[in-house]
């Protein structure tokens, strides 16, 4: 069975623990957070806070990356909130897009990912990691004079993790083959972004189970796909609040140029146009990027209709073996982007209930 989750910015704070309820009480599975440090509150506090108020719905975050928050930081708050939820949680990583542009910086190289991801494996796991490997070489610190302290840390470990509270798993967000290869030999989970064609998306499902079968795993690889979708009858209006998520995914996909080996010409063209116009200040939202976006882009890129249409599409990307789709839908608070939520909470969610 697809679980159906929900991608958003929970927020303001002060709402955020009505909003996880209703969330729940909608008959989403699960809800993941973004973290961009200027763009939304803290994530984590957000899913703390969104555990509190709910019984079984499912808390992630969608993505994080290996700068803005170390390993050793990174799996401290997120086994804090697998804690207080009672082992709902689920970790996300990427290699970083808003979170640092906004601090003057481009994605994390493949390796430093890589090691990141491994890193943070061990420290959700209890292990150890000598502290010489995490802090290597940090602008602006200097090593510990061990001289000064009577004795000073070998290594580092979270201390205080319950042993009878489930390790977090990872989920390793992957566009490229490079990155579902890391995914497949490091992570617990696999996310895949490609769009919502049903073939492309087929073809990346086909490349993360080689890449699980070729890193010697030997379970099958629980496989997420994110989605962006807007319900609503009429189609033009849909394609317009689906836009800012295609227009963001597309700019990710044009960091490596492996991304596009799959796409038209057409599309090739307006990924990369998207790529140039992209105005990061208008990040996920209306602006440059949107506007050089073609109607069959979007189509093949996301599910923009009638909510019997949505069902009939969604249920075919579900049919590529995927446990969990993750719909990236506009916040549900008012115009086309309520009606197109609450159309999604009465016809879409039920089935997959």
């Amino acid at each position: 069975m697809t679980e159906l989750w929900l991608q958003t910015a929970l927020g303001p704070v002060k709402e955020i623990r009505v909003q996880a309820a209703r969330f729940e009480a909608d008959g989403w599975g699960g809800v993941m957070l973004f973290d961009s440090q200027c763009l939304i509150a803290d994530p984590y506090v957000g899913l703390a806070l969104a555990a509190t108020a709910t019984r079984k719905l499912g808390l992630g975050i969608g993505v994080t990356n290996p700068v803005t928050r170390h390993a050793a930081v990174a799996a401290s708050a997120i086994a804090s909130v697998q804690e207080a939820s009672a082992g709902r949680t689920v970790l996300g990583l990427g290699r970083g897009n808003s979170s640092l542009a906004f601090l003057g910086a481009a994605p994390a190289s493949l390796g430093a990912f890589e090691d990141y991801v491994r890193l943070l494996q061990a420290f959700l796991a209890g292990e150890a990691a000598p502290v010489e490997q995490l802090l290597a070489r940090r602008d602006g610190l200097t090593p510990l004079d061990r001289e000064s302290l009577g004795k000073a840390p070998e290594e580092a470990r979270l201390q205080w993790l319950d042993p009878e509270v489930p390790k977090v798993p990872v989920e390793v967000a992957a566009t490229g083959a490079k990155a579902m290869a890391i995914g497949a030999r490091r992570g617990d989970r696999l996310s895949i972004s490609v769009g919502a064609d049903p073939a492309r998306l087929a073809g990346a499902v086909a490349s993360a189970r080689a890449a699980a079968e070729a890193s010697g795993r030997t379970r099958p690889m629980p496989l997420t796909a994110y989605v962006s979708l807007a319900a609503l009858d009429d189609r033009p209006r849909a394609r317009r609040l689906t836009a800012p998520d295609v227009a963001m995914h597309a700019q990710i996909a044009a960091v490596a140029a492996a991304n596009l080996a799959g796409l038209t010409e057409a599309e090739r063209q307006t990924t990369e146009r998207i790529a140039k116009a992209y105005d990061m200040t208008r990040h996920a939202r209306h602006g440059a990027q949107t506007e050089v976006i073609d109607d069959a882009f979007i189509d093949a890129h996301a599910i923009a209709g009638p909510a019997a249409e949505c069902v009939q599409r969604l249920g075919a990307l579900a049919g590529l073996g995927l446990d969990r789709l993750i719909l990236m839908l506009p916040p549900p608070w008012k115009g086309d982007s309520k009606q197109s939520y609450d159309n999604v909470v009465r016809e879409v969610l039920p089935a997959f209930a």
